[in-house]
């Protein structure tokens, strides 16, 4: 097997909280491990008939009820431990809870019985801060495995010109360690800590007939994934967390373009950007950021909708709210909103320019 089980007979997991941690980008990457070429459609990640080894692309997961079924042989409805247990050909539900709390590097959010030690991703752990007080000690700081990235050494760090074309400079690239895979046609995009550890290693292809199916994904270099649970981590961190100490001000937004693009237009020195690698901020997210003292957060995540689309609107300011709602009794919350029609759909407010990023942070919303 790939991984170690990590201590199998004094480890006992909650089948229901192991199953809410995993992401619908957690399976598709499971999906890919297991050679089932995934491709989203929909509501749905269409896969090879890996249940009982088939080759035809009917095996069906639903992101909405987090079921999969096979239309074909298994003619069956099964969750991710089932699929694992048919894949792996485990005996019992344990082996297959187990081999996905490795796989998805769930071991330090899950209940251990052997120490009786837990993190609960909930709002207990903001009711130890006041608004303008942060303790230094942090007793829910969660440490990732770490891996070698030394791999990297023996990838290129090549102009990108796609990426120049959208204002991100090689010298940035650099700086953060990007490389080519020229060989898999992807950009590996290293992600760190808080401490500057390489916590995994992201691919984003290049290849355009590939994106459809999934533009990010974890890297595998044959013997290893490098993979890591996005919502326990911020990229850019590791280089935005003295700025942002200083300036009380993080900007949050979603994918490590818009990062590379902001440290482009203002200098790695001064960035105050960090991507939560997805549409949502989760309160471990938060809670680096308050950690480092933060008086105001600032969203700036993608134009999800198209001109005059009034429906689309009004679902995303719902969305919006509920950010605020959720983190404004303890710092100040502003977003940045495209009223004015600068951007193009599914645009970051960096995407555009220097210029219409300021335009956009300077007229930011303060959310109540």
């Amino acid at each position: 097997m790939f991984m170690k089980m990590a201590r199998w007979c004094n480890v006992r997991y909650d089948k229901q909280e192991v199953k809410e941690s995993i992401t619908p980008e957690d399976v598709f990457n499971l999906l890919t491990f297991f050679g089932g070429e995934p491709e989203e459609n929909g509501n749905a990640i269409i896969s090879k008939t890996i249940c009982h080894g088939g080759d035809s692309r009917k095996l069906y997961y639903y992101t909405d009820t987090g079921l999969f079924h096979c239309y074909t042989h298994c003619n069956d409805t099964f969750d991710i431990f089932g699929l694992i247990q048919k894949v792996e050909n485990f005996d019992n539900l344990n082996q297959a809870i187990q081999f996905a709390v490795n796989f998805f590097n769930l071991q330090n959010i899950i209940f251990d019985l052997e120490d009786s030690t837990r993190f609960k991703e909930d709002w207990e752990i903001f009711k130890r801060y006041d608004k303008t007080q942060v303790e230094s000690k942090n007793q829910d700081k969660i440490i990732l495995p770490e891996f070698d990235i030394s791999i990297l050494n023996y990838y290129p760090k090549l102009l990108i010109r796609d990426w120049q074309k959208q204002n991100i400079s090689k010298e940035v690239c650099d700086y953060m360690g990007i490389c080519i895979d020229p060989i898999g046609g992807n950009i590996l995009i290293p992600h760190r800590d808080i401490d500057n550890r390489c916590v995994g290693i992201r691919q984003r292809t290049l290849i355009k007939e590939l994106e459809k199916s999934r533009k990010y994904k974890p890297w595998w270099d044959g013997k290893t994934l490098y993979n890591h649970p996005l919502m326990m981590n911020l990229y850019g961190i590791e280089n935005a967390a003295q700025r942002i100490q200083d300036m009380q001000t993080a900007i949050v937004v979603e994918s490590e373009k818009s990062v590379l693009q902001f440290q482009s237009y203002f200098g790695t020195a001064n960035n105050i950007c960090v991507a939560v690698c997805g549409g949502s901020i989760s309160n471990y997210q938060f809670n680096i950021l308050k950690n480092l003292g933060i008086q105001e957060m600032v969203v700036a995540f993608d134009r999800d909708f198209k001109n005059n689309d009034y429906e689309k609107i009004q679902e995303v300011q719902e969305k919006i709210a509920k950010v605020a709602k959720k983190f404004s009794p303890y710092v100040t919350v502003s977003v940045v909103f495209d009223n004015e029609n600068l951007l193009g759909y599914k645009d970051s407010p960096l995407d555009k320019g220097k210029d219409i990023f300021n335009h956009l942070f300077s007229n930011r919303i303060v959310l109540k």
